[in-house]
């Protein structure tokens, strides 16, 4: 692609460094802008050159109406540490119509966010105030079996620069005599290029949703799930790119429910585990994996 005289290089190069605002009018000069501009490796690129200039950081709050009783619509709003200057992002507000107040956040990758109810799933870009809800799975799966979710990760692929939705779903029978019985975990996988959802075979352990217990790191998106060959829990991770999954293990102390809570988080570019008791609010445990899969390093 060329445009003019301007070389296809230093047309990206320019582009890059434009803000999300002024490529969203550019889209329109002609077919070829438009292509590189939607491309998921620009878009990559785009936030991580911007993300490596800017000095400003920003909260991304997901809350419900408060006019609506009970809450059908769901905000997205951006808390900006910055007061004045040219890095400032001013308050956003993206009102998601027609889904519940449940929906929680999984990621973000490269400035998009999923969001999901464990029905729906949905991929926001805040800073266009821009969303898609994706199609339901269409799978045939075996008479008498039904599909239920029980973890949703999301993240981009650098190698196929393409952003996937992983799905994590418990199929099982809701027979009216014997009612709800557990048949097997099944794993699909949505590609934003084709718009579809494939299956991959493969086997995992149970996965479950706790508060803060699901996040993307190390090309990897991580869940809370049953350890099966230890008893207890550990932490589930899948590679994007590979499509890989492993198991970590949880220090020993950790992976037996004691009835703390616990959650997930990055600290000094290594997965923390943090332990808390939900009646004492002034103490609590945090452990550091200091080498990623290794479960001696925590």
């Amino acid at each position: 692609m060329a445009s003019g005289n301007f070389p296809e290089d230093l047309v990206r190069e320019i582009l890059l460094m434009l803000p999300v605002k002024s490529l969203l009018r550019y889209e329109s000069v002609c077919m070829s802008w438009y292509t590189l501009i939607t491309k998921p490796s620009f878009i990559s690129a785009h936030f991580n050159y911007n993300a490596a200039l800017k000095k400003s950081h920003c909260i991304l709050v997901k809350r419900s109406l408060p006019e609506h009783v009970p809450p059908t619509e769901s905000v997205l709003s951006f808390l900006s540490d910055e007061i004045s200057g040219d890095d400032h992002v001013p308050p956003t507000e993206i009102i998601i119509p027609h889904y519940n107040h449940f929906l929680q956040m999984v990621g973000p990758c490269n400035g998009i966010v999923c969001l999901t109810d464990h029905l729906v799933i949905i991929l926001c870009n805040p800073s266009i105030r821009d969303f898609k809800v994706l199609p339901a799975p269409s799978f045939n799966y075996p008479q008498g079996l039904f599909s239920r979710t029980l973890g949703v990760g999301f993240g981009f692929d650098p190698h196929s620069c393409e952003y996937k939705v992983i799905r994590i779903a418990e199929l099982y029978e809701d027979d009216e005599n014997w009612g709800y019985g557990f048949h097997s975990v099944n794993v699909e996988i949505y590609d934003l290029s084709t718009d579809s959802w494939r299956e991959i075979d493969t086997i995992v352990p149970y996965v479950w949703y706790l508060p803060c217990s699901e996040l993307l790191f190390n090309g990897a998106f991580h869940w809370w799930a049953k350890d099966e060959d230890h008893g207890g829990e550990s932490i589930l991770s899948f590679h994007i790119s590979t499509e890989v999954f492993q198991q970590i293990r949880l220090p020993d102390i950790c992976a037996a429910p004691d009835g703390n809570e616990r959650a997930f988080l990055i600290l000094n570019e290594s997965i923390a585990l943090v332990l808390f008791d939900p009646s004492e609010q002034t103490c609590f445990d945090i452990w550091l994996m200091t080498e990623y899969c290794i479960a001696k390093s925590w």
